[in-house]
């Protein structure tokens, strides 16, 4: 009968649970959404891992620089997608003649490097002072970067209708289009019809403001829009794209090489735009530079710390104004007095006298007499009290000292005894005369 019970309680523990869970299934709706993990691996550390594999498919050889330091030994197509900001006038210098003399091809877009001495408020007040961000290699090149405004024809995005022809809208432009490699939601960019030089139209992301001008006309190719539109004053709006010999190499400008990234290089023609570009071919050497080199510290600290070094210099000169404020020699350290050793020994004594401790002061000067003598004389410390008195004359006779000659064996027995009581006299002439006793053992 108690199986039973306990049996039916289980079964309805399990009907309640299937009850239960039928409910929730019946309540619960199952969504499946996928989510943007984004890239893991070396596409995560690598934005130009894509391409790259493109390249190889190709048959080329690539290799991935993820700090610049100076260009390849031999002859080589070099992407370079880093930050120029940073390298020196003799890294410049470097592409250059690799370009020149190796046969390199250089692939860059534009960047431009700040100047200090142009405060962003200076820029906004005068737009030619846009003029301090250069890029010593466009210079060379005889080519300049034009921003173009956007139309009011073409629908434009929510963020792009904030910007407008005033300088200060144009130099925040000019920063966010002139930065290699951002995400396509700030870099501003549209797929357009491009022109290759060979007439061939493909569809590639350009943003339509920013154009590359060549002052020089010296350009091999170009890539422009497929339908150039030219200005009221019948002049050419520029280019997206330049391509310059020089020397035994080439380099290429283009206004931008967001279309090749990890998230671009699979949309719209940027894939044969790039094979067009570097002109791929079965073992070709492809270098993809995307990280600059640290700069040293003390050039980090120029740029980026110099505020701080001046208000330290302020701070160093008031510091030596405020110490240099004073009249007249400086006066000597005056020595403070200092109470001799005696005079706080001699206040002891007499406050210990006061007190009646007279007889442990004396007790104190008899022990330390008799470890100097059991020291000095060690076969002292075996004698009997009489025999050690009668040692002390027979020493003090020896020494013929004023104060000892006429030592008695009965006065050293007074002279060691402490529990004689002494008035301060003859506390003090004793005390004396076992000093000296005590200093000649």
């Amino acid at each position: 009968m108690r199986i039973s019970i306990w049996g039916l309680i289980g079964s309805l523990f399990l009907l309640a649970f299937l009850a239960l869970y039928l409910w929730n299934y019946s309540q619960t709706e199952y969504i499946e959404k996928e989510i943007d993990t984004g890239f893991q691996g070396v596409a995560a550390r690598n934005p130009l891992f894509a391409v790259g594999r493109l390249a190889e498919h190709y048959g080329a050889d690539v290799r991935y620089v993820p700090t610049y330091s100076k260009p390849p030994w031999s002859t080589a197509t070099m992407v370079l997608t880093a930050p120029r900001d940073r390298l020196s006038p003799g890294q410049n210098e470097a592409l250059l003649d690799w370009v020149t003399t190796t046969g390199g091809h250089l692939v860059i877009p534009p960047q431009y490097f700040r100047d200090h001495r142009y405060s962003p408020r200076a820029r906004r007040r005068n737009d030619e002072n846009r003029d301090a961000f250069r890029d010593s290699l466009l210079d060379s090149l005889n080519v300049s970067v034009r921003y173009l405004p956007a139309s009011t024809d073409e629908e434009q995005p929510s963020e792009s209708r904030e910007l407008s022809d005033e300088p200060e809208d144009r130099n925040e432009m000019f920063e966010t289009a002139l930065d290699p490699l951002r995400q396509t939601s700030k870099s501003k960019q549209k797929i357009q019809t491009v022109k290759l030089p060979d007439g061939t139209h493909l569809k590639a992301g350009f943003d339509p403001r920013l154009r590359l001008v060549d002052l020089g006309r010296d350009s091999d190719w170009r890539i422009s829009d497929s339908a150039p539109d030219v200005d009221k004053n019948h002049e050419d709006k520029g280019s997206y794209g330049l391509s310059y010999v020089l020397g035994k190499g080439r380099i290429t400008v283009l206004a931008n090489l967001d279309f090749i990234d990890n998230h671009t290089i699979g949309e719209a023609d940027h894939a044969a735009l790039f094979v067009y570009l570097v002109s791929l071919e079965k073992n070709q050497n492809i270098w993809f530079v995307y990280g600059s080199d640290v700069p040293s510290l003390w050039r980090w600290l120029i740029d980026y710390a110099w505020a701080v070094f001046i208000a330290a210099a302020l701070l160093l000169i008031v510091w030596l104004w405020m110490i240099s404020r004073r009249f007249g020699p400086l006066l000597p350290t005056r020595f403070t007095s200092r109470r001799s050793i005696v005079e706080h020994v001699a206040a002891s004594a007499r406050y210990l006298w006061r007190a009646k401790q007279g007889r442990i002061l004396y007790r104190m000067l008899c022990d330390d007499f008799y470890k100097r003598a059991y020291l000095r004389h060690p076969q002292w410390s075996q004698l009997s009290k009489q025999e050690l008195n009668q040692e002390i004359v027979l020493f003090a006779h020896k020494t013929r000292i004023p104060h000892l000659s006429g030592l008695t064996e009965q006065a050293v027995e007074h002279l060691l005894d402490t529990s004689h009581s002494r008035d301060e006299n003859q506390f003090a002439a004793n005390s004396l005369l076992l000093d000296i006793l005590r200093n000649k053992l």
